[in-house]
């Protein structure tokens, strides 16, 4: 069954999602600066501010990299192109863990980005993220501690290439590592795919205009999908996967999603923005 928790009166497109060890939300957008936070178990859930970040217009990837410690993407952003403005995004880092107020600090710049998109940890890797660029078709590593940059991977598999569509158009958008694999969709290909960490040919795994991901514990992958489904996407024993709806009734263009983590209840509870 599905509900819906909270809907903004203003209609302000909501981008992506993180859980807080207390399984409330931390959630961007593209159409504002400002972190927000909502709280899923309350019976009127509300959309709080948190943060706003300076010198910036917009929202796009969030990850928590390490406990109750997040980087998150800012830059001014061109609504009408989809690019940001040159050597406008930053990576930040917002610790919750010091007191009640949250610390802000600039981790990272990433001037040679034309739009950073999804954000992922690496497992093992505590200080590093690594961030899609849509427009170059590159998954960036950022170190959040001394600020380095590199192009980590960049791909055909991941450009803004393929059947024509109305601009502007979106390669790799999600991406997840799990167990030396770099997981990534391509909006505008419309594909699942995952490619070695160390280099190598991108496998295909799955098919729909996708949008960003999570894993369940099993491995299976939930990806918001438009116009208006969640795909769940699943490894079978003979190495094969199998790509099915799962829901496809009360979803408005879904861009993320993100499992509760507070309790076995929350953690069977998947939030979809």
């Amino acid at each position: 069954p599905t509900q819906l928790v909270f809907q903004t009166p203003t209609g302000q497109s909501l981008e992506n999602l993180a859980v807080r060890p207390s399984s409330k939300l931390l959630i961007t957008s593209t159409l504002s600066p400002t972190l927000y936070t909502l709280d899923p178990t309350a019976a009127n859930a509300t959309l709080d501010e948190v943060y706003t970040f300076p010198n910036a217009n917009a929202l796009t990837g969030i990850a928590e990299y390490r406990p109750d410690v997040y980087a998150i993407v800012a830059s001014e952003l061109n609504v009408t192109s989809i690019m940001a403005a040159p050597g406008s995004i930053v990576i930040w880092s917002l610790d919750f863990t010091s007191s009640g107020t949250p610390t802000p600090r600039r981790a990272a710049r990433i001037p040679q980005s034309a739009l950073t998109n999804g954000l992922s940890t690496v497992p093992g890797h505590p200080d590093l993220v690594l961030a899609a660029d849509s427009i170059l078709g590159a998954a960036f590593e950022v170190n959040v501690r001394t600020g380095a940059v590199r192009v980590l991977i960049q791909d055909a598999a991941m450009a803004p290439i393929g059947p024509s569509g109305p601009p502007p158009a979106l390669g790799i958008n999600g991406l997840h590592v799990r167990a030396g694999l770099l997981y990534f969709t391509n909006t505008q290909l419309g594909t699942f795919s995952r490619v070695p960490l160390g280099g190598g040919a991108a496998e295909v795994l799955g098919f729909g205009e996708f949008d960003d991901f999570t894993f369940d514990s099993e491995g299976r992958a939930w990806v918001a999908t438009n116009p208006g489904v969640l795909t769940l996407l699943s490894r079978l024993k003979n190495g094969t996967w199998e790509e099915e709806i799962v829901v496809s009734t009360v979803l408005n263009g879904p861009s993320s999603a993100a499992f509760g983590r507070d309790g076995a209840r929350e953690t069977k509870i998947l939030y979809v923005t």
